[in-house]
Parts: C-alpha cells; sequence; structure tokens
C-alpha cells in the first residue's frame, strides 16, 4: 500500500489534470479522473485513521475521562 504522503500527491495531481481545460471539454477523461481523485483520497484517509503501534500499546494505558 502506499504511503499518505504519495496518495495525497496522487490526489492534488488528479486534481490539477481535472483543471485542465481540455479535460473539462471531454467527459470521457473527466469521469474516470474523478474517480481515480476519489479513490486516492479514500486509500488517503484510511492509511492516516489507521492505529499506530503506538496507539495500540497507549490503549491499555487510558484513564477515564471527566466530562465537566
Amino acid at each position: 500500500m502506499a504511503d499518505s504522503r504519495e496518495l495525497e500527491e496522487a490526489a492534488d495531481a488528479i486534481l490539477k489534470i481535472l483543471r485542465l481545460p481540455v479535460v473539462q471539454r471531454h467527459q470521457e477523461l473527466a469521469v474516470p479522473l474523478r474517480q481515480a481523485e476519489e479513490w486516492a483520497r479514500k486509500q488517503f484517509r484510511k492509511v492516516t485513521e489507521q492505529p499506530t503501534d503506538e496507539d495500540a500499546l497507549n490503549l491499555g494505558k487510558r484513564t477515564k475521562r471527566r466530562w465537566h
């Protein structure tokens, strides 16, 4: 799996391509590019939201929160 920086860069690059006038005129290019951008951003969210090893270790160390 790609790292989060690569996924974000890919999504941003696709978005830049989508903004080009020639792509805006050609729907057959715009639709798959938009789908690719959505996929890259979805993968980015998955990667960045995954718990790290440190999070797993700290899970048992959490104390009860007091809500005020």
